[in-house]
């Protein structure tokens, strides 16, 4: 899965599921300024991103996560090796 799929799924669980304005949600937004989400958004998040994403990740890696470019990765980094296991 590339980094533009998975921006793509992204702003889609952001704005169906958080409620954000699309114009809003560009790779260089960030989470807690642009999107204005909270600690408990984000617990939410991680279990969107973990269900929609298949990984396994503590909500504590997500600490230093602070834009969605920095989310892509994050993702990323952790779909890969998920699926490495699998197959």
């Amino acid at each position: 899965m590339d980094d533009i799929m998975i921006f793509h799924r992204l702003k889609q669980i952001l704005v169906a599921d958080f409620a954000k304005d699309e114009a809003l949600v560009t790779p260089k937004a960030t989470l807690r300024g642009t999107l204005m989400m909270d600690s408990l958004d984000l617990v939410d998040l991680m279990f969107f991103l973990q269900r929609e994403f298949q990984f396994d990740a503590r909500l504590e890696e997500l600490r230093d996560v602070k834009s969605l470019d920095a989310l892509v990765d994050f993702i990323g980094d952790h779909v890969e090796p998920a699926r490495a296991a699998v197959g």
